[in-house]
């Protein structure tokens, strides 16, 4: 009598073809879904930098908007500074001593006089500025609230025929025609946008 016994087949493994489509598969879809998890993840950005921008031109506008100085006088016209004064050696300049309504300072830079942001009136007053934080205000003391946001305002006084114009310039009163603004607003990205003018005293 003959027994037949059952046949015992080996379990058949991956080949090394089979191993190398998974992987090249694999990390085609992750080629494909690592960007597409990244546009979810950071698709508020554009918003928030779009907030950060409006909210430090608004301040740009609203500062540009001031006279030159407090010494100004209404309606425009150029006080008689430092350098305006030194248009001898520079005799391509436009002599703001001489032009009709030009008036002498006695002192320019910032004054005591505006202690509220409702009350500025030229540039420098922005320089005393308080930082914002979460909580901003128009120049007519209204306020609003955009959490995660800062704001910060200064002014600097650049001697344009001394000196070049970046923020890290000493302030030099009395002796410039040209003023720096810059605007700094931080939103909760922790990026920093940073916003930069230059008036004259024209």
């Amino acid at each position: 009598m003959s027994v037949t016994r059952p046949r015992i087949h080996g379990t058949r493994g991956f080949t090394l073809t089979e191993l190398v489509l998974t992987i090249v598969i694999l990390g085609t879809v992750s080629l494909i879904l690592i960007p597409f998890v990244n546009s979810i993840v950071h698709s508020p950005d554009p918003m928030v930098r779009q907030r950060a921008v409006a909210l430090g031109q608004a301040l740009m506008d609203e500062i540009m908007a001031k006279r030159w100085d407090e010494n100004t006088p209404v309606g425009a016209g150029p006080i008689c500074s430092g350098e305006s004064q030194s248009k001898g050696a520079r005799p391509s300049l436009v002599d703001n001593c001489a032009t009709p309504g030009a008036r002498a300072a006695s002192t320019i830079g910032a004054d005591s006089g505006e202690t509220s942001r409702t009350l500025y009136d030229d540039v420098d007053d922005y320089n005393a500025m308080a930082e914002e934080v979460d909580t901003f205000h128009d120049q007519r003391g209204t306020s609003f609230t955009m959490p995660g946001y800062r704001r910060s305002a200064r002014i600097r006084y650049i001697a344009s025929t001394l000196a070049t114009i970046d923020q890290n310039t000493p302030s030099t009163p009395g002796t410039t025609d040209t003023k720096l603004i810059i605007v700094e607003v931080t939103s909760p990205n922790a990026e920093t946008f940073s916003f930069v003018s230059a008036v004259n005293n024209i």
